[in-house]
């Protein structure tokens, strides 16, 4: 294995087979099976074409029962694509990444077809990939639809979905120990604390741009009738309130120091006793919205 891969990226390796099985029994669910034969092709250090990745999804959601070890052969691949997608380094695999999310999800692949080493692969590899998209953060002022925030919040928000370790990820970033990861910090805190069309970090929402701060409980994907896992539930009534979110404010102001994120920064963490009623109900609600599965459009007031 290439000795500039990740962490992550070497335990899905070692973790997953390196070869397909012999025979394809997978069923297309409404083409021919050529993507399926391209993708049994691919070998590591390949990408997959976007189209044949997304017509696998679709033989995953529908076509009835699931080929154990083709999918086991197939899900770095998927994983890596997932990854291209969160990180903006591939544009293609969006359409792909909205109906991955389901099949995770639904079908219960992470349960019921990988075994604890793999699903503890594939958890290690989603939060490196997430704290990698994290730790790039840079800058406090966004704009429009494209902002690059949206993407890790709605990374980590949909992780709570799908797997019962969103502590692990949460910790490494509350951390505040990188630039990106205190950036990341005030953009998240900033959406607990500012009404909707005063939040200094995150331009309001119009109708030619949208935009607006994210909606911290707003999952990547088709994931309607999802909600967060139980555990990750518990952890977040357990750990998120305003002392915490003050603590890890002033520890993400410390580390922007010098840095030209740190004038706004400071301005959030004054603004933080003038919102002080407001960050108080949105700790306690947001564990609330992300444990059901009908979740309102709007924080309440």
């Amino acid at each position: 294995m290439g000795t500039d891969m990740t962490i992550g990226e070497v335990e899905l390796r070692r973790a997953f087979p390196s070869r397909p099985p012999s025979h394809i029994t997978q069923e297309p669910f409404d083409s021919g099976p050529k993507h399926l034969g391209a993708l049994a092709r691919l070998r590591p250090g390949d990408r997959a074409q976007p189209n044949d990745l997304w017509e696998y999804t679709q033989d995953l959601l529908y076509s009835g029962e699931i080929q154990g070890p083709l999918l086991t052969f197939l899900l770095p691949y998927c994983l890596e694509a997932w990854r291209d997608n969160l990180r903006g380094t591939h544009s293609g695999y969006g359409g792909f990444v909205e109906h991955f999310y389901p099949v995770l999800a639904k079908k219960h692949v992470l349960d019921r077809y990988l075994t604890r080493a793999q699903t503890q692969a594939v958890s290690q590899f989603m939060s490196e990939a997430i704290l990698a998209e994290i730790d790039d953060q840079r800058g406090l002022a966004y704009k429009g639809m494209g902002a690059r925030p949206y993407r890790w919040i709605r990374a980590l928000t949909t992780h709570g979905v799908l797997l019962p370790d969103v502590s692990r990820l949460w910790m490494a970033w509350w951390a505040t120990d990188t630039i990106g990861r205190a950036v990341a910090t005030v953009q998240y805190i900033s959406c607990l604390m500012y009404e909707l069309n005063e939040n200094p970090v995150f331009v309001a929402w119009t109708r030619d741009e949208g935009g607006g701060p994210p909606c911290l409980w707003e999952f990547e994907g088709h994931l309607y009738e999802n909600r967060w896992l139980e555990t990750n539930v518990q952890f977040l009534r357990e750990n998120l309130n305003p002392q915490s979110a003050e603590a890890a404010l002033d520890r993400a102001v410390s580390q922007l120091a010098n840095q030209p994120e740190h004038k706004l920064a400071v301005e959030v963490q004054q603004d933080l006793p003038l919102c002080a009623e407001t960050l108080v109900a949105r700790c306690a609600q947001l564990p609330d919205i992300l444990e059901t599965i009908q979740r309102p459009l709007e924080w309440k007031r």
